[in-house]
């Protein structure tokens, strides 16, 4: 018999849970299964990494914690059903650790437990779509492998980034190629409309939004500029759009311009399904293996997916900070050749995940470690003169991939207009 939602969460007492989950809870039927984790998995597990009897007792004694005891046993099928369809969902990222009160013995455990209970199901609906195996049987070891490497050399059994390892155990997010993709519902305040007869794109700001002179959103690493700042606008009719228009090397501009709607179709809206990517770490970051994998990517989504109607791709890093292309070497440089296949935009982040990946540390001040590598030296020299850096966001078009390659959303006027515009909330 299922249990009431309410009946549930109280017993359990979890410290968090995410918002609107009960919608899903009404039409879960679940099911008769006895264990949370088929034990053929959970002995796959233990060998894998080669795990002493110890450990594995206290997994073991952990997961039958949570399936002798009705309420909590009964729950937990229910999110595990409900976070391997979460991702198909395009649902925002709500799912993070979580700790049942009720279960006093082993509840720091429960996240990793709830994770790896994922695996099986996940994989399973997989099947029954008919996608091939090899798309994702070793999805869920990319964040398996460092889980258990803390739980081998620490004990810790802690997850560290719950919402990003949660796309590792669903088997929702999938690497074609040299990047990785996950569906994401567009949600930034901003439109994109392409020219009929030229084919241009072009994306306009929605209104009521505060951006210093330099086009970047007022007050990103805490700069303000209260002499240049403006406000942007946002006006419609039956026949025009008027509003400030993004430039594709990734700044907001003051002055508005208007689209006539015949001449001007929609291309993106909030709401239409992207596909996130994410960079792993290695080589071969240049615009043909971008180009490949998102031609695979689409390839992919369209036959196993094809309800998610996919309009393009996004991305947010710090790789895309334009203002890099002021101290790197435009012509040999991967990161600014990339770059150039973007049509870039202004988010509220600042510099400290370019502190993490380049100076080592998301505080890290880069006058107090030594400087190895030529990025850390040219980005302190910019630093120096009062610049600072902060992560754009990335918009391409699935009509548009095809022109990877072709510096296809930026061209010469783009950049000399950025140059003539970076950094003059500093002069």
């Amino acid at each position: 018999m299922k249990l009431l939602f309410k009946e549930c969460i109280d017993y359990c007492g979890f410290d968090y849970l995410p918002e609107g989950i009960e919608e899903f809870y009404d039409s879960y039927i679940g099911d008769n299964k006895k264990e949370l984790i088929d034990r053929k998995f959970l002995n796959h597990i233990f060998e894998k990494y080669d795990l002493s009897h110890d450990k594995q007792d206290l997994i073991v004694k952990a997961y039958e914690a949570i399936e002798q005891d009705e309420k909590l046993f009964h729950f937990t099928k229910f999110l595990v059903w409900d976070m391997c369809s979460a991702r198909n969902r395009c649902d925002v990222d709500n799912y993070k650790n979580m700790t049942p009160a009720c279960m006093s013995k082993y509840g720091e455990m429960y996240s990793l437990l709830l994770l790896l209970a994922c695996v099986e199901p996940a994989m399973n609906l997989l099947k029954e779509r008919g996608v091939p195996v090899e798309y994702y049987e070793g999805i869920p070891y990319r964040s398996m492998d460092n889980q258990f490497k803390k739980l081998i050399e620490n004990g810790d059994t802690t997850v560290s980034d719950f919402p990003w390892d949660m796309n590792f155990y669903t088997c929702s997010i999938y690497l074609m190629d040299r990047f990785l993709f996950i569906p994401c519902k567009f949600e930034d305040s901003f439109t994109m409309y392409r020219n009929n007869k030229t084919k241009k794109v072009i994306a306009l700001r929605h209104g009521e939004e505060e951006f210093r002179g330099d086009g970047q959103i007022n007050g990103i690493n805490d700069v303000y500029d209260e002499k240049g700042k403006f406000t942007t606008e946002w006006k419609e009719s039956e026949n025009t759009i008027t509003g400030n228009p993004i430039s594709p090397m990734g700044y907001v501009k003051k002055e508005k311009i208007t689209l006539d709607k015949d001449e001007w179709k929609l291309a993106l809206k909030q709401g239409d399904i992207l596909l996130a990517l994410h960079v792993p770490a290695g080589p071969g970051y240049n615009p043909e293996r971008l180009k490949n994998s998102m031609e695979l990517a689409i390839e992919f989504y369209d036959k196993y997916f094809p309800e998610l109607k996919v309009k393009g791709f996004w991305s947010e890093s710090w790789l895309y900070d334009s203002r890099l292309s002021l101290v790197l070497d435009n012509d040999t440089s991967n990161i600014i050749k990339v770059q150039r296949q973007f049509y870039l935009y202004p988010i509220k982040a600042g510099d400290s995940m370019l502190r993490y990946e380049v100076f080592g540390d998301w505080n890290a001040d880069p006058h107090k470690i030594e400087l190895k590598t030529s990025l850390q030296k040219a980005a302190l020299g910019y630093m120096n003169t009062g610049g600072r850096f902060n992560n754009l966001s990335m918009v391409v078009l699935r009509e548009d991939v095809d022109k990877i390659g072709n510096n296809t959303y930026i061209n010469k006027e783009d950049i000399e207009d950025f140059k003539r515009i970076v950094d003059i909330h500093l002069k």
